[in-house]
């Protein structure tokens, strides 16, 4: 005796008793609670009946059948999978003889008896059956290609794959927003996708997220950074692939550094020198003086647009620098103490000797000037004197003819 029996899932049930016969088409699954699956190859019907097919059972038993051909699918616990478009998905259930790949209640593949057919042409060449590792797989993904798939080896259950195809996500990108002291902020932002989300982490945490409906809108999030911390990942994901952009804040919160500017003034009498260093204020920049790899002072101070520092020394060889860093970039203003102190307000018994030097110049170069004037005025009167000697000369010869 046959009754069909209902799981309100849509499941169909058979209870069957020894000696039944069926009537179905011939590619039957057939799962026996409490004994597992049990699966027939082909079979030819005789008269359109299975009679062999639980010949064997004693006792009421209960039965869920699968039967292709009439669309009856088992119910199973689905497996997600997530690609992105373009791309390539694998079923990981193998099939090595004799097996089937549906897509929902439509049949898209077979295999019997290891040779592969593809039985909907919607999908082309790009549906594959890989015979040494037994596995289907599709190519060049495309958003219609998700969806519910079953994959069945012959003596196995069923697999379900839910199948889902996202696009792309676009590489975040971050730039600076503000560099005060003494913070500073950066805004990551990426192109908007389904189900895209765009979150700060660092070590491990996630500090902050944000995802939006409205695809037409980029997505954008910013970030404080307090001090010299560990690097920070913007990360633009959604459930199938994720795209991270690393921010170091040394890359983002320091700025350039200005070559310092050196002042220098002569001290009473000549003895030392006093050389002034400035240069623009930056976040976290420290100015100081250095000569022969010791620092002789430093300073710093965030509320000021200026840094200067002071410095007073006696004339030497050494070599003084004034250096201007931060964490990230450094710049170096390098002088001798004669080289320095000889641009502003000069030593007295220099300025003399610098004073004879001029007015020996000019000397020299008047005495000179006056002697190529009177080289030139004598050279004048030679040729005078010459040309008239000449003329005298040539008048007595003719005179003399006469």
């Amino acid at each position: 005796m046959l009754e069909e029996q209902s799981s309100g899932t849509g499941d169909i049930f058979r209870v069957l008793e020894y000696g039944d016969t069926l009537n179905y088409d011939p590619y039957i699954f057939w799962w026996i609670s409490g004994i597992g699956p049990l699966m027939f190859d082909y079979i030819e019907p005789h008269g359109g009946l299975l009679h062999l097919a639980l010949g064997i059972l004693k006792d009421p038993v209960i039965l869920l059948y699968t039967c292709w051909s009439a669309g009856v699918c088992v119910s199973a616990q689905s497996t997600l999978l997530n690609s992105i478009v373009g791309e390539t998905v694998t079923f990981p259930t193998a099939v090595k003889e004799f097996g089937f790949i549906w897509k929902g209640d439509l049949e898209i593949a077979i295999v019997t008896h290891s040779v592969y057919h593809v039985t909907n042409s919607s999908y082309g060449k790009r549906l594959q059956w890989d015979s040494s590792s037994g596995l289907f797989s599709i190519t060049g993904l495309r958003r219609q290609d998700a969806g519910d798939y079953r994959v069945l080896e012959r003596h196995r259950v069923s697999k379900h794959y839910q199948l889902a195809v996202w696009d792309p996500v676009p590489r975040p990108q971050v730039s600076s927003r503000s560099r005060v002291k003494p913070s500073c902020s950066v805004l990551c932002s990426v192109e908007n996708g389904r189900e895209l989300t765009l979150s700060w982490h660092r070590e491990g945490r996630i500090l902050s997220y944000t995802s939006s409906p409205n695809l037409s809108t980029p997505l954008s999030l910013r970030l404080e950074i307090e001090g010299n911390s560990a690097p920070y990942s913007c990360v633009a994901e959604n459930p199938a692939r994720k795209e991270i952009f690393l921010v170091k804040p040394e890359e983002y919160c320091y700025g350039s550094v200005w070559k310092p500017h050196i002042k220098t003034s002569a001290s009473q009498g000549g003895r030392s020198c006093s050389l002034q260093c400035s240069v623009q204020n930056g976040r976290e920049l420290i100015l100081s003086w250095r000569t022969e790899g010791e620092t002789l002072s430093h300073t710093r101070d965030p509320n000021l647009s200026t840094l200067s520092l002071t410095l007073e020394i006696e004339a030497s060889n050494s070599t003084y620098t004034c250096v201007a860093t931060n964490p990230v970039n450094e710049e170096r203003t390098a002088f001798l103490p004669t080289q320095v102190c000889g641009q502003e307000g000069h030593r007295p018994h220099d300025a003399v000797l610098y004073v004879m030097f001029v007015l020996r110049l000019v000397e020299f170069v008047l005495v000179t000037v006056a002697v190529v004037v009177l080289l030139h005025l004598y050279h004048k009167v030679l040729t005078q004197n010459s040309t008239e000697r000449r003329g005298r000369r040539r008048y007595q010869e003719a005179d003399t003819a006469l």
